[in-house]
Formats: structure tokens, C-alpha cells, sequence
């Protein structure tokens, strides 16, 4: 399945989740559902900037988690 969703993390933001403050991220997808995954799956996508953009998150019919794919490299 794909799984199409918009995220804006600022650089604090990040850095404090980064620390443990958060575990987890949820995002509501483009289809209107809400999808809840590790938030170190963002890490190969941080900027210094923070986490911004357009994804795809790719998961198994069993909802197990393939890949993240960044749509663009807005920021």
C-alpha cells in the first residue's frame, strides 16, 4: 500500500524528538487516514532545516513498514 502524507518538523522540533521527546510520528495521508510510524524512519530525510515535504510511506498489505520516499525536496 501507499500512503501519500505532507510533513513540517522545524529543526527544534526535530532535535527534541531526536532526544526521546517523541518515539512515534502520526500523519493524517492524503486519503484522510491517520498512520502512526517510528520517527527514526526520518532521520535519512533530515535537513538543517528540520523535516519539510511531500512522502510516500510504502507498507506491506499487513500494514508492516517497507520504505519512506520523499516526493520533493521542498524545505
Amino acid at each position: 500500500m501507499i500512503h501519500r502524507f505532507r510533513i513540517d518538523i522545524d529543526a527544534h522540533t526535530w532535535q527534541e524528538w531526536y532526544r526521546g521527546a517523541a518515539r512515534r510520528v502520526r500523519v493524517r495521508t492524503e486519503a484522510g487516514l491517520i498512520i502512526e510510524f517510528p520517527a527514526e524512519r526520518l532521520i535519512p530525510h533530515v535537513t538543517h532545516e528540520g523535516i519539510h515535504g511531500q512522502f510516500e510511506l510504502y507498507t506491506t498489505d499487513d500494514n508492516r513498514f517497507v520504505s519512506l520516499r520523499r516526493l520533493d525536496a521542498s524545505a
